[in-house]
């Protein structure tokens, strides 16, 4: 018996590894894609001033026990449940650690989902491919958090 038990452990072990490997690998993948975004976006030489940073928000609507919480939008933001993030969503399971971001180009702001696992949607539409522009009122839901943007 311990022996069947040992090679169970072997094997299990190995799949943590795997997984940890898998992991690494969508990571590098989730960060060659936005820096691949953002060479994309880059401000091109405009009028002066054209990069000048609106004052925006983002503001919970839903669930009801978060609503009302306020986050103000700088030139990048992330969402998600990791502590780090400037809009830390911790207790919503269905958030990924770093799950979107908020960026500001040629004075727009705009939303990318980082390739989280439940999606990013905007206006009930989910985000596939690259970033898109944002407008007061828009609503975005991450997660189970409905989140909107306002002045």
């Amino acid at each position: 018996m311990p022996h069947a038990l040992l090679h169970l452990l072997r094997y299990f072990l190995l799949g943590l590894v795997w997984l940890f490997f898998i992991y690494a690998i969508r990571m590098v993948y989730v960060e060659m894609r936005r820096s691949k975004v953002e060479r994309a976006q880059a401000p091109t030489a405009g009028p002066p001033g054209s990069d000048r940073v609106v004052s925006l928000k983002l503001k919970v609507v839903d669930p009801p026990q978060r609503r009302g919480r306020v986050f103000e939008l700088g030139e990048e933001v992330t969402l998600g449940r990791s502590p780090g993030c400037a809009v830390p969503l911790e207790d919503d399971t269905f958030t990924s650690s770093v799950h979107a971001r908020v960026f500001h180009r040629s004075g727009e702001f705009w939303l990318e989902d980082l390739g989280s696992t439940n999606g990013t949607f905007l206006n009930d539409e989910r985000l596939n491919d690259g970033p898109v522009r944002l407008q007061r009122g828009d609503r975005m839901k991450v997660g189970s958090t409905t989140l909107e943007v306002s002045r």
